[in-house]
């Protein structure tokens, strides 16, 4: 649209030079949207053609792929033709210096690399003219060339940069055409030799572009012949530019103002809303911060209440914040923290409550939550203490109730020291109801080992008091004395009742019943024996024998007291005292000078009665009993003889204690057989220490428990 709307002629000249190589080279192409020429020298040894043929193909094939008229686009173009230089030199390096032109038939841009010029004419004058890379072009710079002279020839082929070089690049701005207008690329050969006042002189009578580059040809060629360059000029004739439509472009342009002024306006009230809305958002954030940290302070000093208040305060503030993620995060962080306050304060209440070990387990789970947070550090530590507490409660505990344990059980002392380790504790955690509590317990079981040593006294003086008691119990019973014996034995039972030993004094009433069985049996046993001496007396008295019934008669008489029957013993003193009279009056009559036991040899012996005691006792026994002394009676010994003999030493004693004891046990569980070998063995020692009465005695006995024996089998 672009092309067939304007008119652009390009007309071009090459010359050889004196030494006939053309070092130039020049090529153009015409496009819809753009118009694009490139105008190139060769450097090189041999003329420099196929250096400035190669530059000018590689920018213009790359402009062609990918036309713009940006400078970014004409750069990369003679970038694409300076590497295309650097890949063909093999055998020599290639050089070159270009100026590429491109057009949107309404503007035109170049770019230039070397010494190759480009002047604009318009209305009999040059109104834009390029720069080149050399020594000359930074000279003229500095001192502008005065004159009309050429300047210093020698430095115009001084090149800074150059296509195959340094391959430094110039974009110059858009310059707008009009119609008229002519554009003149020259190499250095050519502007080198004709300066800017010819080529005005030579514009001013132009007919035609032909005619133009023939004046310049004229003047390139005028002179001396001698050292002649190549140039080459290649002009642009712009007989009609593109058009636009500059009121629809304006009109598109105030839309586009208008549209940027509304998106500005937009944007700035956006810009605001954003910011406030940012102000808004980060004052929310700053209020959720301040309560976050009051709550954790609480939380430091265990003050879970006022921490939850303070956690909730900063969730519904956090519900203000844009749903983000952000915002989860906070609320999922709040949440956990009033979490950790409701444990915190449920393991309070636990604690309060003294529940120690619920306590401990829900401030572990509270520091298990807390321990992820690093802003709840004296959180931990504060839990830590409490944990601690709740643990050394849980021991007190544990102190109180084995102490009650061993208290109920009677285990004063353990108790007591159970409860000063309780004290001790609760002095630690600063509890003064339970310390008091403890205290309390201390002096309760303080007077409850007052009370039992109290009690242990008494029973220990009630032990000595029944010891002897149970000693004169056993003296009596030694010595035949039943009744002495039950009344000891009632006394020791009535003891052992206010002791309340119940178990002792239900076997001292065995006993006491034993001991009344055997007296019966002794009883009547003694009465037969009565019975028996009595007929053995009257027999002796039958047969004259004063002395054996006088015998008899003093056995009867002991048999008498031992039963407590007064006229029994009476009458027996009365017979006693007849016959002792009866026998003083018979000794005033006997034989004078023959010895008294002559006489009592010489008596008959009194026949024994079958089956008595007497009859059966050994000889050696009969021997012994003359062990007592002559001259000492029975009756002078007193009434221990007849229960412990004088000659029975402390080990004998013991001996027959331990037996009698074992006696009386066994007869009060009716384990006649056990009684029966203890009085055995009583019997062996009296025998064994000459106690021949006692021993009688003791038979006596052995013989009652057998007949109960039988009564029982």
């Amino acid at each position: 649209m672009r092309k067939l709307n304007s008119q652009f002629i390009t007309t071009f000249v090459s010359e050889a030079g004196l030494d006939g190589q053309n070092g130039t080279y020049y090529g153009f192409v015409e496009m819809d949207r753009y118009y694009c020429m490139a105008v190139a020298e060769g450097y090189d040894g041999d003329g420099g053609f196929e250096s400035a043929k190669l530059a000018v193909d590689a920018a213009i094939e790359a402009f062609v792929q990918k036309p713009s008229m940006k400078a970014g686009r004409i750069r990369a173009c003679l970038k694409k033709a300076h590497k295309c230089l650097k890949e063909h030199s093999v055998r020599i390096r290639l050089k070159a210096g270009i100026l590429l032109l491109v057009s949107d038939y309404t503007r035109c841009r170049y770019g230039v690399c070397g010494n190759v010029m480009l002047y604009a004419f318009r209305n009999a004058g040059i109104f834009h003219q390029s720069a080149t890379h050399t020594v000359y072009q930074v000279m003229a710079d500095k001192q502008p060339i005065s004159g009309e002279g050429i300047g210093p020839k020698e430095e115009t082929r001084n090149l800074y940069h150059y296509l195959g070089g340094s391959g430094g690049i110039t974009v110059s701005g858009k310059v707008r055409l009009q119609d008229g207008d002519m554009v003149l690329a020259v190499t250095e050969g050519f502007w080198n030799r004709v300066n800017r006042v010819e080529m005005l002189d030579a514009y001013e009578s132009i007919q035609s572009v032909e005619e133009f580059l023939g004046d310049l040809q004229e003047l390139y060629l005028r002179g001396s012949t001698d050292g002649i360059p190549c140039c080459c000029l290649a002009a642009v004739e712009i007989k009609k530019a593109y058009k636009e439509n500059t009121a629809l472009k304006k009109k598109i342009g105030i839309w586009c103002l208008v549209i940027l002024l509304i998106l500005a306006i937009g944007g700035i009230i956006l810009a605001l809303f954003i910011r406030t809305k940012r102000r808004k958002q980060n004052e929310i954030r700053t209020t959720v911060a301040v309560y976050e940290d009051t709550g954790d302070q609480y939380m430091a000093s265990l003050n879970s209440l006022l921490a939850k208040q303070e956690y909730e305060k900063a969730a519904e503030e956090s519900r203000k914040l844009d749903k983000n993620e952000e915002r989860l995060d906070n609320e999922r962080l709040l949440s956990e923290k009033i979490n950790i306050s409701v444990m915190i304060d449920n393991a309070g209440k636990s604690y309060e409550a003294k529940n120690y070990t619920q306590a401990r387990n829900e401030y572990k789970n509270a520091l298990e939550l807390a321990e992820k947070y690093e802003e709840l550090v004296p959180l931990v530590n504060a839990i830590g203490q409490k944990m601690k507490l709740a643990g050394t409660g849980m021991e007190i505990d544990n102190y109180m109730e084995n102490a009650a344990l061993k208290e109920a059980a009677g285990d004063l002392e353990t108790a007591g020291i159970l409860y000063k380790r309780a004290e001790a504790m609760l002095r630690i955690v600063d509890d003064a109801d339970r310390l008091k509590e403890v205290q309390l317990a201390l002096l309760r079981v303080k007077d409850q080992v007052d009370e039992a040593a109290k009690e242990e006294r008494a029973k220990a003086r009630d032990e000595v008091i029944i010891d002897a008691d149970k000693t004169a119990a056993l003296n009596a019973v030694l010595a035949g004395d039943f009744e002495t014996a039950l009344e000891q034995y009632a006394k020791i039972r009535d003891s052992y009742i206010a002791m309340e030993d119940n178990e002792k004094a239900e076997e001292t009433t065995q006993i006491i019943l034993s001991l009344q069985k055997q007296a019966r049996e002794i009883e009547e046993l003694t009465a037969e024996t009565i019975d028996s001496d009595k007929t053995a007396a009257l027999d002796a008295l039958v047969a004259g024998d004063m002395e054996t019934a006088l015998m008899l008669y003093e056995k009867m008489l002991e048999a008498y007291v031992d039963l407590g029957d007064e006229a029994g013993a009476n009458e027996t003193r009365a017979i006693i005292e007849s016959l002792q009279k009866n026998v003083d009056g018979l000794g005033d009559t006997k034989e004078p000078g023959k010895p008294e036991e002559t006489k009592k040899a010489e008596k008959p012996e009194a026949p024994k009665e079958p089956g008595s005691k007497e009859s059966e006792m050994p000889k050696e026994v009969e021997e012994d009993k003359s062990a007592v002394g002559p001259g000492v009676s029975e009756e002078a010994i007193g009434p221990g003889a007849k229960s412990r003999w004088t000659g029975v030493d402390g080990v004998g004693q013991a001996l027959l204690d331990r037996c009698l004891e074992e006696a009386l046990q066994a007869t009060a569980r009716q384990d006649f057989e056990a009684a029966i070998k203890a009085y055995q063995e009583m019997e062996r020692i009296y025998l064994q220490y000459g106690d021949f009465e006692t021993a009688v005695r003791t038979d006596v006995m052995i013989e009652g428990l057998e007949r109960l024996m039988e009564e029982y089998q």
